[in-house]
């Protein structure tokens, strides 16, 4: 650390500077780091050349008398300070002068000594200011605003009247002002997808100029951007709902839901991120990707969701006759049912739990479960579910849990059993992307050998069973549900709505909505 010596008489300086010689060797000797004790970079005799050289060397720490030629003590140090500079002062002097003294505290100095110094004294004065600097700089380099808001998260720090004032020095707010906080929750996706969501969050704050951070919170699976100076409300909001969630809705797979909230105090951040974490379900009742907002919840005109009773009777019947087709298609008008009203999502999870332990009392009435653990387990999931993608895994899992002969239909019996397994493997997972890759893998064959079987056999390639049946289901949503593209194309595998359309009309010859229209 440097330190530079101010004084109009050259023996003081000399015998300062070999104090400073001599504590370094202290140091030393004590184990201290060189970067942590003093050296002294240069002297002044006078308060002119002085104020030059703090200007020239920016010293951590100045030793000075208050009598100096051309500028003196008390008017060199008010220039300081009017400049900001950063630096520790030692004053040294004869003047006895408590009006000099006071004005030298008021200044900001860190210790007043009376000529002639003893020297054990000054070493114990200088070792004090060094601690001092050193906490500071420690301070320093943990006081940044990601720290900043980690604490407030963490509860580790309490913010009070000092700490407003070292934020709004160092970075111009405080946690008493208003903010605002865009969080994006990521599931199962969270590990894969964090760094790309990062460089997405932190691109819109650099690009608009925005005074934010971004954080990560890894036990809650989200990341969050707050915006803690100059917040803009409206004019912020719009910047995240039409850039960047429909960029993160594209670049990102899977699972995930945005959300946005203004803050009257930026400090509130954990109460802000717990309620939002609360209000994750809402997600349901948007379509992926939408910017929601706790008043866009609370705007919802929700209403009774009416338990459907004979569907109920119809998905127990199809259980009991191994139907597995029809037991899909009861599902999808049950999903057609919550997408068309306006439902809270946790009358939606508890319909659909009840609904689908009706389709497990149907298929117990001739066949024995063997995997309770595992289907309560999926019903725990919908519980928690956040998006669609969460509820259509587990009643994946579920369906899967019944027993793969639900999914027979009659001609299966005259294929081999690879070929009759692959097919079955179609029948249950065509709505899922499945590929000639995974199948032969899951069969232990190649490729190849299972293309040319199943070509064989069926009288039609891998893929172009797969997209038949995706065709066959595309039509039966279309005739007898109410859902939208893009929600079709999720139920059938299909990524891109437009891409699904596309492919449908490669089949038919007319896009889905003329389709639609043509059947009503």
């Amino acid at each position: 650390m440097k330190a530079v010596i101010i004084d109009a008489d050259l023996r003081f300086i000399e015998m300062i500077e070999k104090t400073f010689l001599s504590l370094e060797k202290e140091d030393e000797n004590a184990g201290i780091d060189v970067e942590e004790t003093f050296f002294v970079a240069g002297n002044a005799l006078n308060g002119k050349d002085g104020y030059e050289l703090i200007k020239k060397e920016r010293p951590d720490l100045v030793v000075m008398d208050l009598k100096l030629p051309e500028l003196g003590g008390i008017s060199l140090l008010r220039k300081l300070r009017r400049e900001n500079a950063e630096a520790h002062v030692l004053v040294t002097t004869e003047d006895t002068d408590f009006g000099h003294a006071r004005q030298a505290i008021e200044l900001g100095i860190d210790n007043y000594m009376l000529k002639p110094v003893k020297r054990a004294q000054f070493k114990k004065a200088i070792r004090q200011i060094r601690d001092k600097i050193e906490n500071e700089k420690a301070l320093e380099k943990a006081f940044t605003i990601e720290n900043i808001f980690t604490g407030c998260l963490s509860g580790q720090f309490r913010p009070d009247r000092n700490f407003h004032q070292m934020t709004r020095e160092k970075y111009g707010f405080t946690l008493e002002e208003p903010g605002e906080v865009f969080t994006l929750w990521l599931g199962g996706n969270y590990m894969a997808q964090r760094q790309t969501a990062r460089r997405i969050l932190q691109n819109t704050l650099s690009e608009n100029n925005l005074s934010g951070c971004v954080l990560e919170v890894d036990i809650w699976r989200m990341l969050f951007a707050v915006i803690y100076k100059d917040a803009r409300k409206k004019q912020d909001y719009q910047i995240f709902r039409q850039h960047t969630a429909p960029l993160l809705a594209v670049s990102i797979s899977g699972e995930m839901a945005c959300f946005w909230a203004d803050m009257e105090h930026t400090g509130d951040i954990l109460d802000m991120l717990t309620e939002l974490r609360r209000l994750r379900e809402w997600n349901l009742l948007f379509d992926r990707g939408e910017l929601i907002r706790p008043e866009d919840i609370e705007s919802l005109e929700t209403r009774p969701l009416k338990y459907p009773a004979e569907l109920e009777t119809q998905v127990k019947k199809a259980a009991a006759a191994e139907d597995g087709e029809e037991i899909k298609r009861c599902y999808y008008r049950l999903y057609d049912i919550f997408r068309r009203g306006i439902y809270s999502p946790a009358e939606i999870k508890e319909c659909l739990i009840r609904f689908s332990m009706s389709a497990l009392d149907g298929y117990k009435t001739t066949h024995v479960i063997g995997s309770e653990l595992r289907i309560q387990y999926c019903m725990q999931t919908i519980t928690e579910a956040v998006t669609w993608v969460q509820i259509r895994a587990a009643m994946e899992e579920f369906l899967g849990l019944l027993r793969d002969e639900v999914f027979r239909e009659k001609g299966d019996e005259e294929l081999s059993p690879l070929v009759r397994q692959a097919v079955q493997m179609i029948r249950k997972y065509f709505d899922h992307g499945i590929t000639l890759e995974e199948t032969a893998d899951r069969l232990f064959v190649s490729e190849e050998y299972l293309s040319s079987q199943f070509k064989k056999e069926t009288g039609r390639g891998f893929t172009e069973t797969v997209r038949y049946y995706r065709i066959v289901r595309i039509k039966d949503l279309l005739i007898n549900t109410t859902l939208k593209l893009n929600q079709i194309a999720e139920l059938t595998g299909y990524t891109d709505p437009k891409y699904m359309s596309r492919v449908f009309k490669e089949e038919t010859g007319v896009l889905p909505n003329e389709f639609r229209k043509s059947v009503h």
